[in-house]
């Protein structure tokens, strides 16, 4: 027989040993605080599918062994300006940007891969994944991240394709000469060689321009043409299905990036990878009800046959002849990194009007 004297010593030795395991932090969990900014606020879709996708998936991840947890500041649209979050992380002004990388040519050129090379594809998600997948292949990318303190997470893309968008019929191509275009800069070059006069000016900008007489209409992606009403001044979208462009990326600062335990890191990259590829289906999504919405509201899709999209690639000035010039001196391999992402896009059996790699190929 036990007596009650005898239990009680044991009772409070392991009560006496809990406390200590509690004590020593062995089932602690490590608050590790994160700013992550944009210069656009939690209504963009890119920062919107960063709330609803990264961060949760980030907490699951840590979630499994409870070691980690992130407290996350989110302070989307007053910490950085448009164009600004790049330097934000460069800085130390915050941990993960969401990027725009269309600001930062001068910088990482590499990202205007998918802008230099029209009439390739318009799947969305194609784009970026093969774009990540790059980094992979070629390490040297990631280093165009490191000269800027900072750690590459991954590629993304909002415009799953552009179109032209104008105030009057168009039948042939020969009708767009003379037009005035708004778009925002290398994309103007798409209708260089139909004669239009490209209008350099910001998309909340192509609405006034275009009811004040200014331009004649805009290259644009189907969403964009309902949230911003442009179908009010210009009823006519030509499906020319441009193409799909990668225009997001994510980075961490170097410092913080070096100084995260190694299961975080795991967690952000793969957190990344959800966000990338939710934001592609997610853009496609709303491409598609935004064209529905478009005829709705009383737009005209006017379709291109191939022949004439094949015209229109043609008359498209050599935007990637310049793009290879800058990324092979930055010692970078330009040609072989363009022939590796047109040879994935054929490889997936896309819808190539033009394949830009192989005019590059014949020049010495």
């Amino acid at each position: 027989m036990v007596s009650k004297l005898s239990c009680y010593p044991r009772s409070l030795a392991n009560l006496c040993l809990l406390l200590l395991l509690c004590s020593t932090g062995t089932t602690a969990q490590q608050i590790i605080p994160i700013t992550a900014v944009s210069g656009y606020p939690p209504t963009a879709l890119w920062i919107e599918t960063f709330l609803t996708h990264f961060i949760p998936e980030a907490d699951r991840q840590l979630a499994v062994t409870r070691t980690y947890a992130i407290d996350w500041n989110t302070p989307f649209g007053s910490v950085a300006k448009p164009g600004g979050a790049f330097e934000a992380i460069q800085y130390g002004l915050a941990d993960i940007g969401i990027i725009t990388t269309s600001f930062h040519s001068d910088k990482i050129p590499f990202y205007n891969l998918s802008y230099v090379t029209p009439f390739v594809t318009t799947d969305m998600g194609l784009v970026v994944r093969t774009v990540s997948e790059l980094h992979e292949h070629y390490p040297a990318l990631k280093q165009l991240w490191g000269d800027y303190r900072q750690v590459y997470l991954t590629t993304a893309g909002l415009v799953d394709t552009y179109q032209a968008l104008v105030n009057q019929p168009i039948a042939v191509l020969e009708d767009f000469r003379g037009l005035r275009m708004s778009g925002v800069g290398m994309n103007l070059l798409y209708f260089a060689g139909l004669g239009t006069v490209g209008v350099s000016s910001s998309l909340a900008d192509f609405y006034n321009n275009i009811a004040t007489g200014l331009t004649d209409g805009a290259i644009v992606w189907p969403e964009a043409i309902v949230s911003f009403k442009l179908y009010e001044v210009a009823p006519y979208l030509i499906d020319a299905r441009l193409g799909a462009v990668s225009s997001v990326a994510i980075s961490a600062n170097k410092h913080t990036w070096n100084q995260l335990p190694d299961e975080v890191r795991g967690a952000l990259l793969t957190a990344a990878e959800v966000y990338r590829d939710e934001l592609a289906l997610e853009t496609v999504r709303r491409s598609t009800r935004a064209m529905e919405s478009f005829e709705a509201l009383g737009g005209v899709i006017v379709s291109l046959s191939d022949e004439q999209r094949s015209e229109w690639a043609a008359s498209v000035p050599d935007l990637i002849g310049a793009w290879v010039a800058d990324i092979e001196r930055r010692g970078l391999p330009g040609r072989e990194l363009l022939q590796a992402y047109m040879n994935t896009m054929r490889a997936n059996d896309q819808p190539i009007m033009r394949h830009w790699d192989r005019e590059q190929s014949t020049k010495p």
